[in-house]
């Protein structure tokens, strides 16, 4: 692949993501993957090979993602804004802006905002 690939998050229509968050999904692999978000990505930004995905996502005060897993998967959340909760398996822990978090596959997680504004955060996921 020769061309150059820039996306901005405003070009992009976003989507629900887990029944609560707003997922504008910026790059992604041609194929699904295992409890992936029902999103379509135009084929240019079709272009990841080992990187699931790369989406920039918020979620609304007192506001939870629906617990799920990929089986397939890994994922790494960078907050940009905001602070709450994640649980991953049975382990509970806060997090707020600045933080990365590691969420293996196969492991059930969820996502809460705790806060007053509106969660922001990068997501990565990665192929095994």
């Amino acid at each position: 692949m020769d061309e150059v690939i820039v996306r901005n998050w405003r070009s992009v229509e976003p989507t629900i993501a887990h029944k609560a968050g707003i997922d504008w999904r910026l790059l992604s692999m041609n194929s699904k993957t295992s409890g992936d978000i029902d999103v379509q990505t135009e084929p240019r930004f079709r272009c990841l090979k080992k990187i699931t995905y790369v989406s920039l996502a918020q979620l609304q005060p007192g506001l939870s993602y629906e617990p799920h897993k990929h089986e397939d998967h890994e994922e790494v959340y960078y907050i940009i804004k905001g602070k709450g909760r994640i649980k991953i398996g049975n382990e509970d822990t806060k997090f707020r802006d600045g933080d990365v978090i590691y969420i293996p596959e196969k492991k059930m997680h969820s996502i809460t905002n705790e806060g007053d504004e509106m969660v922001e955060f990068l997501a990565f996921g990665g192929l095994l």
